[in-house]
């Protein structure tokens, strides 16, 4: 009986979990999709090292929710994938969740540098940006491969192949999890010392101007941000692997994906630049599709 109610609290969690990571994928997308495409347009924006940053957290955030509905969604229906399928989808969601939170990490740091060494910012961004990016891969690959590797030598040929409905995941032993709370904390860490050195300079350059409010408001809403996306984080690595923990791990999931969720408006459209320049697009297109009709219309009135 146990056993019953047990496999039941855990399809519902997999089903809530499938649906929010499916409303967070199509919110996500879109958002993703009118930032990028306003950021890569635009001649300035593309320049500036800190859209760069947001544009590829945006989407490993997209890929994070796709690849989580889909998992959730296998463990809700119970489908009898082979365990190798469930394994390498779970990997290569933990892959792009590591880049997610390694992006924030790169954020951090260069709005740190801009603001503390402003003359030395743009040589340093400039060219060390897509060497960040290649290092960000392979940190972020490192772990969930060797770990997949090898889980797949520890349980054997037969056991990867055989069909499974539990879907089960690589994360279950206690060295992994130790593993991945302590790259969580280097993390925050990371992030922590940026804005610690931030609000330091901010205060050696005075209180009470209006651009420094402005700026320590800024900081502590990324950091509250980052907070939100790294707890939970931390929350669900404990969880793992543990016994029946259902109200807590929903409501932890329903933080977590909230807070992921507002990561295009908190790093993306808080930034007045990307805000008007993101409005001024819009408008271009919307009164050039306007032109467009109306011409078409006149014409089509000559020609009768």
């Amino acid at each position: 009986m146990n056993s019953t109610n047990d496999s039941s609290s855990n399809r519902l969690l997999h089903t809530l979990k499938g649906s929010f990571f499916l409303l967070d994928f199509l919110i996500c997308s879109v958002f993703t999709i009118l930032i990028t495409q306003t950021v890569w347009k635009d001649s300035v924006l593309k320049k500036e090292v800190r859209y760069f940053f947001l544009c590829h957290h945006l989407v490993f955030l997209t890929l994070f929710f796709g690849f989580g509905t889909i998992t959730s969604y296998l463990r809700a229906f119970q489908v009898n994938a082979p365990v190798i399928v469930c394994w390498i989808l779970f990997a290569v969601q933990i892959i792009v969740g590591r880049a997610v939170l390694l992006t924030l990490v790169l954020m951090a740091l260069n709005t740190c540098i801009a603001v503390c060494w402003p003359l030395k910012y743009l040589g340093l961004a400039h060219s060390l940006k897509y060497k960040l990016i290649v290092c960000l891969w392979i940190i972020a690959l490192l772990d969930p491969v060797v770990s997949l590797v090898y889980e797949g030598i520890q349980k054997g040929h037969q056991y990867v192949v055989q069909k499974d409905q539990n879907c089960p995941n690589t994360i279950s032993s206690t060295s992994q999890r130790i593993t991945g709370i302590v790259f969580i904390i280097i993390l925050v860490l990371v992030i922590l010392g940026s804005y610690i050195i931030m609000f330091r300079e901010g205060k050696r350059a005075g209180h009470f101007t209006k651009s420094n409010r402005q700026a320590k408001r800024t900081i502590l809403i990324h950091g509250l941000q980052s907070a939100l996306h790294i707890l939970p984080t931390l929350m669900n690595i404990w969880i793992s692997g543990k016994g029946d923990y259902f109200i807590l791990d929903l409501f932890n999931f329903i933080i977590f994906s909230l807070a992921q969720c507002l990561s295009p408006v908190v790093y993306g459209l808080r930034s007045s630049e990307l805000r008007q320049k993101f409005i001024e697009r819009r408008y271009c297109c919307g009164a050039f599709d306007r032109y467009s009709v109306e011409s078409f219309q006149n014409g089509q009135s000559i020609k009768t």
